[in-house]
C-alpha cells in the first residue's frame, strides 16, 4: 500500500506539425487512453489528426471520467503538459493518471496507551474498510479489546483521516477497599407527631433499638484485587488492590460468627452502636418512670425511660439515655447521647457570689443532648445541644454547637447564658422585655490571664494618676523657688511616669487583641430577631447590643464582631 510516484514519459520524439494529403497543416493531436496493469498508470497516446479539436484540462478530465479513470490520481500539472503537447499536434505516450490504493500511516504513542492513524485517500484503488483496518491493527499486535470501533467506522465513512486515535489502552480498575455493611438500624428515630395543642402522642414514636443475642449486626466485604488493564501493545497494566482491613478491636457485646468470618453477630442482648470498623452492643435497661418505684439509677449500659423522670431523682448511664416524657427538677448524666422527647422543667436555687442563677435541674451528656424545650435548667454536652422550641433562663454549655429551633420549632433563647465551642443558631435571641442574655462562642483566649493583669495595671495607673492630680491641686499654684517646689517636681515626675506606663500597657493590650486568631466555625446565627440587652462574645471579643436587630450571622473579625455577608 505504498505510494507510487507518477512520471511523464514519451514513447516517440516530439515532431513538428505535419500536413495532410491536401497539404493542410495538422494543428492538434487526438488522445487515446490505455491502462497499464503492471504500473497501474493511465497512458495518453497522442496522434496528430487534422480533425482533432483543440483540447483543455477540463476536456481531458472529462475523457478520463468517461473512460472509467475519473477517480484516478491525475494532478493538473501533468494534464496541462499533455494538453499543451496535444494542442501543438505533437505525438507520443505520456502518463497522466495513476490508480492508487489508500495509504495507511500508523503511530503508537511512547507510553503505549494509544494508536493514531493517518489515511491518505484512495484514487480509484482500494478504500479503507472496517475489517481491513481491524486486520491491520491485529497484525501490529494491537489487542482487539483496545480497538475503537467508532473510529474505524469514521475512517471507513470518510475514506481518510489525520492522526485519528483508533485504539486505546484499557486502564486498570483499582480494587475496592474493605467496607462494612450494617445489617441493623442503630439510630433512634424520634418522629414527633403533635396535635393542634402541641401535644405529642408517644405511641407514634419509634421503639428504642434492641437486638437479641445472635442477631446479625454487620457484614464485612473484603477488599478486591482490582481488574488489570491492557495497553495497545498487548502488555498487562497492573491494578492497585484495595485496602483490606478487618473488624475493629473494641467491639464489646459482639463476636465474629463461627460459620462466617466476615459476619459480626451480637453476643448479648442490648443496644447496637455503630463503630468505624464494626459495631458494639451495649446492654440496655428499660423502665417506665424514674420515681419511688425505681429510686436513683446508676446503670452500666444504655437506658430508656418510657415515661418521665420525676423531681428529686438522679439518673446515670454509661451509654445512651432516652427519656420519652418529661424531666422535672432532676439530674441526668449520660456518658454518650441524651435525648428528652418532652421538655425539661427546673427551678432556681437562688444566686451565687457572682449573682448568677443556681439551677437545680442538671442534664449532662458526653455526646449530643436534645430536648423539646428547656426552662431553668443547666445543660452540658460533649457534642451538640438541640432544643426544638425554646430555652428560658438556663445555662447551656456545648463542646460542639447549640441549635435552637431546628425541625420547625419556635427557636427562642431567652435569658441565662449559652456557651459553645463552634456556633449557636437560634431563630430569636433575647426577648421583647430586654431580658439580659449572654452568649459565648469559640475558644477562650490563651493569654486571657495576661490580658486581665494588663487591664488591672492600667486601672491602677488611672487610680494613681487621680491621686497624684489631687495632690498637685492641693499644693496650690506652682512656685519655682518656694519650699514646695522640689516636692511638686517629684509628684509631677511620678504622675508623668504613670501616664507613660499606662500608654505602654495600653499598647500591649491592643497588640494582644490584634493577635487573637478567630476560629473557622465560631459564629452566632440569628435567623429572625436579635433583641436588645444581648451580650455576644466570639473568640474573646464581646459586644452588647443596645437595640433590636433583624436576622444576621455574626463572626469575629479582628477586635470586632461583624455580620458575615
Amino acid at each position: 500500500m505504498g505510494d507510487t510516484k507518477h512520471h511523464t514519459t514519451a514513447s516517440s520524439p516530439t515532431s513538428p506539425p505535419s500536413r495532410d494529403s491536401g497539404d493542410q497543416p495538422i494543428r492538434a493531436s487526438r488522445i487515446h487512453l490505455r491502462y497499464d496493469s503492471d504500473s497501474h498508470n493511465v497512458v495518453a497516446q497522442l496522434t496528430p489528426d487534422p480533425h482533432a479539436p483543440s483540447l483543455s484540462v477540463e476536456l481531458l478530465r472529462r475523457q478520463l471520467a468517461d473512460e472509467g479513470y475519473g477517480e484516478y490520481f491525475a494532478p493538473d500539472e501533468g494534464l496541462q503538459s499533455v494538453v499543451q503537447k496535444a494542442n501543438r499536434a505533437e505525438s507520443g505516450e505520456y502518463v497522466i493518471a495513476e490508480r492508487r490504493d489508500a495509504h495507511f500511516d500508523w503511530t503508537i504513542s511512547p507510553d503505549k496507551t494509544a494508536v493514531y492513524l493517518t489515511v491518505a485517500p484512495a484514487h480509484g484503488g482500494t478504500a479503507p474498510t472496517r475489517d481491513g483496518l481491524r486486520v491491520a491493527l491485529l497484525e501490529q499486535q494491537v489487542p482487539e479489546a483496545c480497538i475503537l470501533w467508532a473510529a474505524l467506522d469514521e475512517v471507513t465513512a470518510a475514506g481518510q483521516c489525520q492522526d485519528l486515535c483508533v485504539a486505546q489502552a484499557q486502564p486498570a480498575e483499582p480494587g475496592r477497599d474493605t467496607y462494612f455493611e450494617p445489617l441493623v438500624d442503630t439510630g433512634l428515630e424520634l418522629q414527633l407527631q403533635e396535635d393542634e395543642q402541641g401535644r405529642v402522642d408517644l405511641r407514634e414514636l419509634h421503639e428504642f433499638v434492641v437486638v437479641e443475642q445472635g442477631t446479625e449486626l454487620m457484614r464485612r466485604h473484603p477488599a478486591t484485587a482490582g481488574k488489570p488493564g491492557l495497553n495497545v501493545a498487548g502488555e498487562p497494566l497492573i491494578a492497585k488492590p484495595g485496602e483490606d482491613v478487618g473488624f475493629g478491636k473494641d467491639l464489646a457485646g459482639t463476636q465474629v460468627s463461627p460459620q462466617d468470618s466476615n459476619l459480626l453477630i451480637a453476643a448479648i442482648k442490648g443496644h447496637p452502636v455503630l463503630m468505624s470498623q464494626g459495631m458494639r452492643v451495649d446492654p440496655t435497661l428499660k423502665v417506665h418512670n424514674v420515681d419511688l418505684s425505681t429510686g436513683n439509677i446508676d446503670f452500666d449500659g444504655s437506658l430508656e425511660v418510657t415515661g418521665d423522670v420525676t423531681s428529686g431523682f438522679v439518673v446515670r448511664a454509661s451509654g445512651d439515655i432516652v427519656v420519652r416524657g418529661m424531666v422535672e427538677k432532676a439530674e441526668i448524666h449520660a456518658r454518650k447521647n441524651l435525648t428528652v422527647a418532652g421538655g425539661v422543667i427546673g427551678e432556681e436555687l437562688g444566686r451565687d457570689e457572682h449573682n448568677q442563677l443556681r439551677l437545680r435541674t442538671q442534664l449532662r451528656a458526653g455526646g449530643n443532648l436534645s430536648a423539646k424545650f428547656v426552662n431553668l435548667a443547666e445543660l452540658a454536652a460533649g457534642g451538640d445541644i438541640h432544643v426544638r422550641e425554646y430555652v428560658m433562663q438556663s445555662h447551656l454549655q456545648s463542646q460542639g454547637a447549640i441549635l435552637v429551633g431546628q425541625g420547625g420549632g419556635k427557636g427562642s433563647l431567652i435569658g441565662g447564658r449559652a456557651s459553645a465551642a463552634e456556633r449557636l443558631v437560634a431563630n430569636i435571641l433575647g426577648s421583647d422585655a430586654n431580658v439580659y442574655t449572654e452568649v459565648r462562642i469559640g475558644t477562650a483566649n490563651p493569654k486571657r490571664r495576661l490580658m486581665e493583669s494588663l487591664r488591672q495595671a492600667v486601672a491602677l495607673c488611672d487610680h494613681n494618676c487621680q491621686k497624684l492630680e489631687a495632690a498637685l491641686a492641693a499644693m496650690g499654684p506652682p512656685d519655682a523657688h518656694g519650699p514646695k517646689a522640689e516636692k511638686r517636681a517629684k509628684i509631677h515626675n511620678t504622675f508623668k511616669a504613670q501616664r507613660q506606663r499606662r500608654q505602654r500597657l495600653q499598647g500591649l493590650i491592643q497588640r494582644l487583641v490584634a493577635r487573637r486568631q478567630a476560629s473557622q466555625t465560631a459564629q452566632v446565627d440569628v435567623r429572625r430577631q436579635l433583641h436588645a440587652n444581648v451580650n455576644i462574645t466570639i473568640d474573646g471579643v464581646s459586644h452588647t447590643y443596645t437595640h433590636d436587630m433583624g436576622p444576621r450571622c455574626l463572626v469575629r473579625r479582628g477586635a470586632e464582631l461583624v455580620s458575615k455577608s
